[in-house]
């Protein structure tokens, strides 16, 4: 589990190395590599981080919360009830 962090009154948290090494954000030694990060909130308490190369796409257009929004929607019956 992450801290979060003052940082000049904003809140600071560090991501995993590991996560970093899986999505090649690391440099030839180790570190991690200069990246434009963007964060969305999604809810209370519930943040997005994405690394984004240029435009930022639309949080709808983003492959993960697809993916959740169709799980929900398998999970629910036609009333709305799990």
């Amino acid at each position: 589990m992450q801290k979060l962090q003052n940082r000049s009154g904003s809140g600071l948290v560090t991501l995993p190395k590991d996560f970093l090494e899986r999505d090649g954000l690391l440099d030839s030694d180790g570190e991690p590599d200069e990246a434009h990060l963007t964060v969305d909130r999604l809810d209370e308490r519930a943040y997005v981080v994405r690394v984004c190369d240029g435009d930022v796409p639309e949080l709808s257009e983003c492959e993960a919360i697809q993916r959740l929004a169709a799980e929900r929607i398998v999970d629910e019956d036609v009333f709305g009830k799990r």
